[in-house]
């Protein structure tokens, strides 16, 4: 079997003959059929997302092509479960690219604060992600999760209801199972999204409309959306192979006309102890502020930025082990001013980019301050001993009693991170 055809094997619906097409792939590299990629270990991507939340890319495949680019840290970070984890790890193992577990929640960090956190959906409810999940904890964790799934998929098909209500006088529907359930991963451990929801409407209006013209007119006109010119090259030629992504990326932000509240969802604190019960780091992605233009104006979206050491201080209390950030979006003087202040609050650093979108490259090289090189490897290190015995991981009661500093046990656990333990 060709180069091509055994990629498009990482694509089937069946673990197995996607591992098996990861194996053969190695194979033809070995033998010189294929070439071998320069991976480097300071080039990290840790929140790769895989069609067990929203995603094109199989967890084999989002292996494959993150060995690729060359990657030589990748992290999964799907939404709400852990379905795709060991089939990454894996499909990892067989490449040569050292791999980390994680997994994406919601939370709510306050009460009536009416705060932007760095969730565009609703005020004081904000995103973070488990990292350095142990192997042991994999399958119990994700199990806990069934419930966290179950209910969004509930809030899912409601949306998709009031949705309709709008669709409707347009001689549009969206028929939830058949259209947003079926093209999930949720029969097997995934999570359906809101993305999920938005990728069936792009579908609905690119049969409705056939035409980039029209379909921008009708969001604009019917349903009242602001859309960033940044998208409109792509969003202007429907003939672009990616042209639905590109429309659900444009609308991810500008979902009112159809988004109901998470009333249900964990508070933060209650999420710090299951990432703890279950061995695992827990991390906030600070966003701080995003830029747009809409018509030539630029808007300025301020979200934590205004709040930042009031929200550090709180993660600290609360028991949060690690802020990540963009250091592509973010300035390094800005930077270096969050790295200092989550020191001040008994939290380190990492690096954070989501990968999702066909748009994306599979590439992460980005020169980092050589403290975030070291802050991910100190979380495979906690992985890797927290695999063994969850009671070893870094910010256990017994690590701090052995070792109370912060930076000493980053500097202990990133050498074991790059010991071949596994």
């Amino acid at each position: 079997m060709d180069r091509e055809k055994l990629i498009k094997t990482l694509s089937a619906n069946d673990s197995f003959i996607r591992l098996k097409g990861i194996k053969q792939l190695k194979k033809m590299e070995g033998s010189g059929s294929l070439p071998k990629p320069m991976t480097s270990d300071e080039d990290f991507a840790l929140s790769f997302q895989t069609n067990y939340s929203f995603s094109p890319y199989t967890p084999s495949l989002a292996a494959f092509r993150a060995y690729q680019g060359g990657i030589g840290i990748a992290g999964i970070a799907d939404h709400d479960g852990l379905a795709g984890a060991e089939e990454f790890a894996r499909a990892c193992s067989i490449l040569g690219v050292e791999s980390t577990c994680g997994v994406q929640l919601f939370g709510r960090f306050y009460s009536g604060a009416n705060r932007w956190l760095n969730n565009f959906y609703e005020r004081d409810i904000g995103c973070v992600t488990l990292r350095g999940v142990p192997s042991c904890e994999i399958e119990s964790l994700h199990k806990e999760l069934e419930p966290t799934r179950v209910k969004r998929a509930e809030r899912d098909k409601k949306m998709v209801e009031k949705l309709n209500l709008r669709l409707k006088k347009h001689g549009l529907d969206i028929n939830f199972d058949k259209d947003v359930k079926a093209r999930s991963y949720y029969k097997n451990g995934g999570t359906i999204t809101e993305r999920h929801i938005l990728f069936a409407l792009a579908g609905k209006l690119v049969e409705k409309f056939g035409d980039a013209g029209k379909i921008l007119d009708f969001l604009k006109n019917d349903f009242n959306v602001k859309v960033d010119e940044a998208y409109l090259p792509a969003l202007s030629d429907i003939n672009n192979p990616y042209y639905t992504y590109d429309l659900v990326d444009c609308l991810k932000h500008e979902i009112n006309f159809f988004y109901i509240p998470m009333d249900d969802v964990m508070g933060a604190p209650a999420l710090v102890d299951l990432a703890h019960r279950h061995g695992a780091l827990i991390t906030y992605d600070y966003v701080g502020e995003v830029r747009r233009n809409y018509g030539g104006q630029q808007e300025v979206i301020t979200l934590e930025k205004e709040f930042t050491e009031q929200l550090f201080k709180d993660l600290g209390t609360m028991g949060f082990d690690a802020v990540e950030y963009d250091p592509v979006a973010i300035p390094e003087e800005d930077a270096k001013n969050l790295r200092e202040l989550a020191g001040e609050n008994g939290m380190f650093t990492l690096p954070h980019s989501d990968f999702n979108s066909p748009r994306q490259k599979f590439s992460a090289k980005v020169e980092l301050p050589p403290e975030l090189v070291k802050n991910v490897w100190a979380v495979i290190g906690h992985e890797k001993s927290a695999s063994y015995s969850v009671d070893d991981g870094m910010n256990t009661t017994k690590s701090k009693s052995k070792n109370p500093s912060l930076s000493s046990r980053l500097d202990l656990y990133a050498e074991i991170g790059r010991l071949k333990l596994r």
